[in-house]
């Protein structure tokens, strides 16, 4: 996609966006680029904050910000959004006036310039979520490692450089990365969907990295092991931060912790011991460039390097090697020595081979499948109805449309690429980017109704990885009830979600801040009380989706809950100053659960009986179990019976077969002319998943 067709596909998914949500243009482009670079790997858990304002004669401006736990890096967000439909052009100082801005409301607030109440002019609303950032800036300070500061444009800046000289604030390092469209468009448009990353390891105190070549195939896949110094691997992810974890292997160290005592251990005490007594790194890149020398071989440089296995091992180096404190008592770590297996992929393979090296290389660790979720057959499935399930003609239209379900990103726009206009077109009257999902969006929805509005509060990344968790339990359990009917509860739910939204929006008490966690919270609240106070009964999610309207008794009753919501969770007597932080806490969540709200007799009109409900749920499973033997059956046919023969050859010479396996597997080999049963094709097609992952090759 051409740089001027990708900016104006962003331009109308923010004004799409904007308009689902009744929301302000500027608003719905801050939460785009905040997901695009989380998708990046730029961000974790953004979160937006708009201020703006004047503390002096400084001008203040922040519109959101993340904090990294996998390498206590907090990045801040300052955007600009013109609008316009012709590309506009932005310079050096005008980048400069912007990171200016959001310096001032970084250095104002650590100073407790903006909350303390010195000045009237300074000092941000306590209602504001400026403020209880502001207030979170000051007790973070002292545990940030680095400062990255983000420039976000819809323009194209006229200069060739994307970052600037690193500075430091208050004695943290600090970076500034300019993210204009034409960058957008690089990570976009890259295999991996990542901003290109070049690690030369002359600058962090090595030459080049002694290397054997291990494996070397037609132009997939290369292997070396190498031999890094802990200076080295230290200083680069000092450098890089956890853009140099996996995406997967950055969530597992997030939650699960990343310092290692027995690492901190053998680094103080017995570093020279430290190749023998740790299991060494596992990474990846898409380039290296190799230098010969007297002794042997060396990597010198390579583009795009993810650890994919020992980010506790790095992460531990980088923080014994800054010091427990933050930057001036490390250890030395000249005498430590890291082994590296690392394997070279080329680019248009990177984003699929990735995550399945991740997965190995992590097999004898305890990361659950649920980390490496992209690919779960739950995700596809949903795809499938996504395309095949048409819901209701909605706002005056005369066809029925469809919930476009992006199992990845860019598939919406990718799909219309080798369109004409007028194909282009009647895709979008089908698939509206009003009713574009993501997995984030469903982990939301689902999270929200399962009654976790904490969980969901704790953002985006954090919160799909708890959702990936049960979903994989329950896929396991019996992955037949995720069904067609599923799929439009699902919808229904991220309708009432988006017109929650709305309705928030509309209310004279809202105050412009904490619409997410308002929403989750509401919704989360409406299905309690449905459970404790309509036993036997339901929300009829069904009406929703048949619809594609939430009914006036629903609405009526979520303006009820939304203002309750509202003042919980901005009570001046609440435990933590930010609003945002105290509704990740259960106890708020306990809190709302238990203030007295009771159900409208419209709402309690509207419910369904369980009964009801129960049945059509028995009935769409028992779909899904023929969907499945047929979907089996025409999986095993599609495979010719010479396959299947070979198969058989293979799995006997390497001694894997049973007597019965291999009656099954000569049955097969002689598709066309002799089918299996549905049986037997269930039986088939296990056995041939078995044997792909003992190592028979297509």
């Amino acid at each position: 996609m051409e740089l001027e067709e990708f900016r104006k596909d962003l331009i109308e998914t923010v004004r799409a966006r904007a308009e689902s949500s009744h929301d302000f243009n500027r608003a719905a482009f801050v939460d785009e680029v905040g997901e695009r670079l989380s998708d990046a790997e730029e961000f974790t858990d953004f979160q937006a904050c708009r201020y703006e304002g004047v503390s002096g004669r400084k001008k203040l401006k922040i519109d959101g910000y993340a904090f990294d736990e996998a390498d206590n890096s907090l990045a801040l967000l300052v955007a600009n959004f013109s609008n316009e439909d012709v590309m506009p052009t932005f310079n050096a100082s005008e980048a400069l006036k912007s990171f200016t801005m959001l310096r001032g409301f970084l250095e104002e607030a650590l100073q407790g310039k903006l909350t303390d109440g010195s000045t009237e002019d300074e000092v941000i609303e306590e209602s504001q979520p400026a403020y209880g950032l502001a207030c979170d800036l000051m007790d973070w300070h002292a545990k940030v490692t680095k400062y990255r500061f983000y420039l976000a444009s819809d323009s194209q800046l006229k200069a060739r450089a994307k970052d600037w000289p690193e500075d430091n604030i208050d004695g943290t390092p600090t970076e500034f990365h300019i993210w204009d469209v034409a960058r957008f468009h690089t990570a976009y448009a890259s295999a991996t969907g990542r901003d290109e990353l070049v690690v030369e390891f002359d600058k962090f105190g090595s030459k080049g990295l002694p290397c054997l070549a291990a494996a070397q195939s037609e132009g997939d896949y290369q292997a070396y092991l190498c031999m890094i110094p802990g200076v080295t691997l230290a200083g680069i992810y000092d450098q890089y931060g956890s853009r140099l974890l996996e995406g997967n292997v950055r969530t597992f160290l997030t939650t699960k912790g990343k310092v290692n005592a027995k690492i901190q251990q053998t680094i103080k005490n017995q570093p020279e011991m430290f190749f023998a007594y740790n299991n060494g790194i596992a990474a990846t890149a898409e380039n290296i460039v190799l230098e010969k020398t007297s002794s042997g071989m060396q990597i010198v440089s390579a583009t795009n390097l993810q650890i994919v296995n020992g980010g506790q091992t790095t992460a531990s180096l980088a923080l014994a090697g800054r010091g427990a404190v933050g930057k001036r008592d490390g250890v030395d770590l000249s005498k430590v020595m890291v082994q590296m297996k690392l394997s070279v992929l080329p680019p248009d393979k990177a984003g699929e081979l990735i995550p399945d090296i991740a997965r190995y290389a992590n097999s004898q660790n305890k990361v659950s499948d649920a980390d490496f979720f992209a690919n779960h057959p739950f995700h596809i499935r949903l795809e499938e109805f996504s395309r095949r399930l048409f819901a209701s003609p909605a706002g005056g239209a005369q066809h029925g449309t469809h919930w476009f379900y992006e199992r990845a990103r860019g598939q919406y726009v990718n799909e219309q690429a080798k369109m004409t206009p007028a194909q282009k077109n009647q895709f979008k009257l089908l698939n509206p980017r009003a009713q574009l999902l993501t997995k984030t969006d469903i982990a939301k929805y689902e999270n929200t109704w399962r009654e976790m509005p904490s969980r969901v509060s704790m953002g985006a990344q954090k919160n799909f990885v708890h959702f990936s968790e049960s979903i994989t339990k329950s896929w396991a359990s019996d992955e037949k009830q995720f069904n067609e009917e599923y799929f439009r509860n699902l919808i229904a739910i991220g309708i009432l979600f988006r017109r929650t939204e709305t309705l928030v929006k509309q209310q004279v008490w809202y105050q412009g801040g904490y619409r997410a966690n308002i929403v989750t919270y509401t919704l989360a609240k409406l299905h309690n009380m449905i459970s404790e106070q309509a036993l036997g009964q339901q929300m009829d999610l069904r009406i929703i989706w048949d619809k594609q309207v939430v009914p006036a008794a629903v609405l009526e009753q979520i303006t009820l809950i939304a203002k309750r919501v509202f003042e919980i969770l901005t009570d001046p007597n609440r435990p933590k100053d930010n609003v945002t932080e105290w509704a990740k806490v259960q106890a708020c969540w306990d809190q709302v659960k238990s203030d007295d709200i009771q159900l409208t007799s419209a709402m309690l009109a509207s419910l369904q009986d369980l009964r009801v409900v129960t049945k059509a749920v028995k009935k769409a499973m028992d779909d899904q179990k023929t969907d499945n033997g047929i979907a089996v059956q025409i999986s095993v046919v599609n495979v010719p019976g010479s396959e299947w023969g070979r198969m058989r050859e293979w799995a006997i010479k390497e001694s894997l077969l049973s007597p019965k396996q291999s009656d099954l597997l000569r049955l097969a080999s002689k598709i066309p002319f002799k089918l299996p049963t549905e049986k037997q094709c269930v039986e088939l097609w296990k056995l041939h998943g078995n044997l792909l992952t003992l190592g028979y090759v297509k």
